[in-house]
């Protein structure tokens, strides 16, 4: 299930301040300071019509998570992810590579994000993320 579009960002803090000030998106709510939510470096917001969120994430620790510089295949930096929730993300990813995708990263457990996580491309270098967590 698609369960987020992530927007990669360089400039968090305005990113933050766009999607909720001028396109009136609310920020999920984390028990977190509000400040501390907007300096990042990943925030995410509820879709108004109760769909898929809409999140913001720090562009060079996607990179560093991929292992990479954040280029695409056509050599261009990354700017977003499509996250998808699954049961399983070792098995997700198998399959994914089986049917032809091109790794990005294999299946790893991220604690600071508290899930676990496998990258692939899509054919014009689209980074996909195959994630599962708790809850």
């Amino acid at each position: 299930m698609l369960s987020q579009i992530r927007i990669l960002v360089d400039d968090f803090p305005t990113s933050y301040r766009f999607y909720r000030d001028v396109l009136g998106l609310s920020p999920q709510e984390t028990g977190e300071d509000p400040a501390q939510a907007e300096a990042g470096p990943y925030g995410a917001f509820k879709d108004k019509q109760g769909g898929t969120d809409v999140a913001l994430f720090d562009r060079a620790l996607m990179a560093k998570a991929v292992g990479g510089d954040g280029a695409g295949e056509r050599g261009s930096a990354d700017h977003a992810v499509l996250a998808f929730r699954v049961p399983d993300v070792d098995a997700a990813y198998a399959e994914a590579i089986g049917r032809g995708a091109q790794s990005a990263a294999a299946p790893v457990d991220q604690p600071a994000w508290g899930m676990r996580v496998a990258h692939v491309r899509a054919p014009e270098g689209t980074l996909i993320e195959f994630c599962a967590w708790e809850g």
